[in-house]
């Protein structure tokens, strides 16, 4: 049964893909309710937490502030002012892509 429910799992990421690549190799997908996973080529990522919108179904809330360090093992590093609004465009661009309405705090 679970073997049945991986293989739905993976056919139904193939038809409806929750991943958005861009130009430069990076991409931005939700990985899982409460969070979008951004991953760049150089092995790089980041967990980035989002919420609901309160009364909206479907609208999320991205405080940029969460956007401050890299995942391990880049833990250290800080991301720069300049990196932190490519990282923003691009999930804005994400969200426009996925008609998700969101709301950055």
């Amino acid at each position: 049964m679970r073997a049945l429910a991986e293989m739905l799992k993976h056919f139904l990421r193939k038809i409806f893909p929750s991943r958005v690549l861009f130009k430069d190799g990076s991409y931005i997908e939700f990985f899982n309710r409460e969070a979008i996973l951004y991953v760049e080529n150089n092995g790089r990522q980041m967990e980035i937490a989002c919420f609901f919108q309160k009364g909206r179904v479907k609208g999320r809330v991205l405080r940029a502030s969460h956007i401050d360090y890299w995942d391990s093992p880049h833990k250290a590093e800080c991301v720069t002012p300049q990196k932190k609004e490519e990282i923003l465009q691009k999930i804005v661009e994400y969200c426009r892509k996925r008609n998700i309405p969101i709301e950055i705090t």
